[in-house]
């Protein structure tokens, strides 16, 4: 299900509501409770097709987003300071002939993402939905750098699993990190127009040192049947799949869209 709508929502959910509804440190009661009910019901949704469950979560949505729709005309102050901090917006639609309306309106009024670590890449095709190999290749640089970032001492990791080993009587091996680790905490998050260069030297550096011979993997056909210069060799196959790597990282980094502007504002 890895490429449907709702999985491709999935992290653009979890940024929205985790710090209200899952976290414990920052979520309270009232958000843990609601979390819990709706998780029975989508729990029954998706064993027995229930739908009586599936009428009460509809339901919900639609009170809960009246409600969305109520703080956006009325309390707009609350709803400015909300919306640029999410990446999701809740819109209402009816047979109302102005619902649509008032829902486009509001959808451009919230600013969704603004304020997100995701500011630089709103609207990318190249970030969110191509499939394109470049692009696939650059979203897997920009979230192994953020992802290993948190990764815990290889000691610390040990420690953790040891009661995890004896409840399951297994034995797990902590590996010692790869060598691209090194330097990774180093760099910026999330990934600006600034900090390409950062990403870029570390993604040749993941790429190489876990797929030597990634120019020989199917997606790259196109790249190895070009004419070059110089021939078809292994250095030079490669360095076209970077420098196309490279443009997708730049684009999805939102550093064309900073150039592009800037060359607006001199003319």
């Amino acid at each position: 299900m890895a490429g449907d709508h709702v999985a491709e929502l999935c992290m653009l959910l979890h940024h929205d509501i985790d710090g209200d509804l899952w976290v414990k440190s920052e979520a309270n009661a009232e958000g843990r409770k609601i979390r819990k009910a709706l998780d029975v019901l989508a729990d029954r949704v998706a064993r027995d097709s229930d739908e009586r469950a599936a009428r009460l979560l509809y339901s919900i949505a639609t009170e809960a987003t009246y409600e969305v729709m109520n703080i956006y005309l009325r309390h707009r102050e609350l709803f400015n300071r909300i919306a640029p901090r999410r990446k999701l917006l809740p819109c209402l639609q009816s047979i109302h002939p102005q619902t649509a309306g008032v829902s486009s309106q509001m959808r451009r009024d919230a600013r969704l993402g603004e304020q997100t670590d995701d500011k630089f890449r709103i609207g990318s095709k190249g970030w969110f939905v191509s499939g394109a190999p470049a692009n696939v290749y650059a979203r897997a640089i920009i979230i192994s750098v953020e992802f290993n970032q948190l990764l815990q001492p290889v000691e610390a990791q040990q420690k953790c699993w040891k009661s995890f080993d004896r409840q399951h009587r297994v034995r797990t091996r902590v590996l010692p990190f790869p060598n691209y680790i090194e330097g990774i905490d180093q760099i910026p998050t999330p990934i600006s127009p600034e900090c390409v260069p950062d990403y870029w030297r570390k993604g040749k550096e993941i790429i190489l040192d876990e797929m030597p011979d990634f120019h020989k993997r199917p997606e790259w056909k196109n790249h190895r049947e070009r004419h070059y210069a110089h021939g078809a060799k292994r250095g030079v196959i490669q360095h076209a799949i970077f420098k196309d790597i490279l443009a997708a990282v730049r684009t999805i980094a939102g550093a064309n869209k900073t150039a592009n502007k800037q060359r607006l504002q001199r003319y």
